[in-house]
């Protein structure tokens, strides 16, 4: 599995947690945002709260700015096509319930064209009631030009894609269906 540069600086960024953490998943009050400031603007977190939620608690303003759009405490299922749903559905699930690190190229789509190659590397985190609920993770584009001519609406984004899904075993292997 390779994943792009930024990104597996991301997984050394988050083997350092774990390694904190005694080998096992860390804790979102583990996280150091000190420890990441050149990754900052790139970086997400977000709250799986059960099936078909997910929604992004921080996000990195260098997402904003390349969206033209804030998910932030927005539930991500909320904006996505049936088919694709589904299949995100079971991705967050396989990074918080085996657990494991997961890898996705997506292509979103605006009135205002395409924005391929959207990628994102996610790790799962343990929260506040003990349990792997919460992902933190770092996104990159394959271009940096802003997808909307205009600062919208999450729902003026969509996911048409998903052209790459991988599993990262962090430890405690990958999910069985993969």
């Amino acid at each position: 599995m390779s994943i792009p540069p930024f990104h597996q600086d991301f997984l050394t960024y988050y083997r350092g947690l774990m390694a904190e953490a005694g080998g096992q998943v860390p804790k979102r009050s583990d996280v150091r945002p000190s420890d990441m400031k050149t990754m900052l603007p790139w970086v997400v977190m977000g709250e799986r709260s059960g099936p078909r939620q997910m929604i992004p608690t921080v996000i990195g303003s260098a997402i904003d700015e390349v969206l033209h759009a804030s998910f932030t405490g927005i539930n991500l299922f909320d904006f996505l096509p049936e088919e694709i749903a589904v299949r995100l559905d079971a991705y967050y699930s396989n990074i918080t319930d085996t657990p494991c690190g997961g890898y996705v190229e997506r292509t979103l789509a605006s009135d205002s064209g395409l924005l391929k190659g959207y990628q994102t590397t996610l790790f799962p985190l343990v929260g506040a009631e003990g349990k792997v609920d919460r992902l933190i993770g770092i996104v990159s584009v394959m271009k940096t030009d802003p997808l909307m001519d205009h600062f919208g609406k999450p729902r003026d984004v969509q996911t048409v894609a998903i052209t790459k899904e991988e599993y990262i075993d962090i430890g405690f292997g990958i999910p069985a269906s993969v």
